[in-house]
């Protein structure tokens, strides 16, 4: 069989084909690389499945070092002839969470392109979450030369994983560069709480344009800290996307003045290499919901939306160009859309993603 895998630590990065006996395996290379995509581009040569280089450990809080350890929006694209594909990893941390399913949280996802006409198709796994979990995905219909897309788990640090198909089969890696979607964010980024890895609104962003979505958001931290600034700024990115305000209350002293300070900086910064990339700050999705009876949350997330919206105009005004707002109500949630209001559901996720997927295809992506 064809044999891929890649350990934590990068000891072992190898794509081999393992044929003869279980007691007398022998080893080839296989050409080509497999590099994962959905990260940043200093990451191009790490082997592991993190979102953060290691210059950034000591520069960053420690929850933030730990939730970029997690594989949220990082993926690997690969050609096969293979009728059968088994996946094998294990992984750092708690399988699940109360909100968020076992599939979300350490599960993976496995689709498919048609290159012709860019079709992507859904291929669901057989899984077992045991100390080691595999998925095995088989009996499925598969474009000829279409390209598979694997999502890595959302909310987990993938330690090892391997990659194997049937003996005769290929599997080749493909990593396409283009200007990506930069997403800054928090756990509503990173993928709570989606039931499966592929309905993350930005996966589901990634499969509507030709380029990466990098996804660094950080459960309960994003905070448009300097440190990740710093990061996503040297990306030749076709857009920044700063959605950070569920994680950016206002109700504190002098609340209002230091969530706008934080705004302006994070878009200078961005501006010193980017002086006309768009940038996107969105407003918390659950800002405005009909019919959602706790109104102590409402108002919180309404304030803290309406500062922010200020401050873009307020940009806006200076001189600041294309620079957007996206709104509550342009991502239309409503009180079937999330887990616990904060966090969308599959469904509410649906609705983010058609709302960026607008928003960007309207400015030319």
């Amino acid at each position: 069989m064809t044999y891929w895998k890649e350990n934590l630590l990068g000891s072992l990065f190898c794509i081999c084909s393992f044929f003869a006996s279980a007691q007398e395996q022998v080893a080839k290379p296989v050409l080509g690389t497999a590099i994962p995509q959905g990260r940043v581009q200093v990451m191009d040569t790490v082997m592991n499945f993190g979102r953060l280089p290691i210059e950034l450990k000591d520069q960053v809080r420690k929850p933030v070092w730990g939730l970029g350890q997690n594989s949220a929006g990082v993926y690997l694209d690969f050609k096969t002839s293979a009728k059968t594909i088994t996946v094998r990893y294990q992984v750092q941390g708690g399988l699940a969470m109360p909100h968020m399913p076992t599939t979300g949280v350490s599960g993976l996802d496995l689709y498919v392109q048609e290159d012709k006409t860019g079709q992507w198709s859904w291929i669901h796994g057989k899984y077992s979450f045991k100390d080691t979990i595999s998925y095995t995905f088989s009996q499925f219909n598969a474009p000829k030369d279409g390209t598979f897309r694997l999502y890595l788990p959302l909310y987990i640090t993938v330690s090892w994983m391997d990659i194997s198909v049937e003996k005769g089969a290929d599997l080749s890696f493909q990593h396409q560069k283009s200007k990506p979607i930069i997403v800054y964010g928090t756990s509503i980024a990173q993928g709570a709480c989606a039931s499966r890895p592929g309905l993350a609104w930005t996966n589901w962003l990634g499969r509507s344009f030709d380029k990466e979505v990098i996804n660094l958001a950080f459960s309960g931290n994003g905070r448009l800290e300097q440190p990740i600034l710093d990061l996503i700024k040297v990306e030749d990115a076709a857009v920044f996307i700063l959605d950070c305000i569920p994680n950016l209350g206002v109700k504190e002293e002098d609340g209002e003045r230091k969530l706008i300070a934080l705004i302006e900086n994070a878009v200078r910064t961005i501006r010193e290499k980017h002086p006309q990339v768009p940038i996107v700050m969105a407003a918390h999705s659950s800002s405005d919901v009909a019919h959602i009876a706790n109104t102590n949350t409402q108002e919180d997330y309404q304030a803290r939306s309406k500062v922010a919206e200020q401050a873009i105009k307020q940009l806006q005004d200076r001189g600041y160009k294309n620079l957007y707002w996206i709104s509550s109500q342009d991502f239309g949630l409503d009180l079937e859309s999330t887990v616990d209001y904060a966090h969308p559901n599959d469904y509410g996720m649906d609705k983010i993603a058609k709302a960026y997927i607008k928003l960007l295809k309207g400015l030319g992506l």
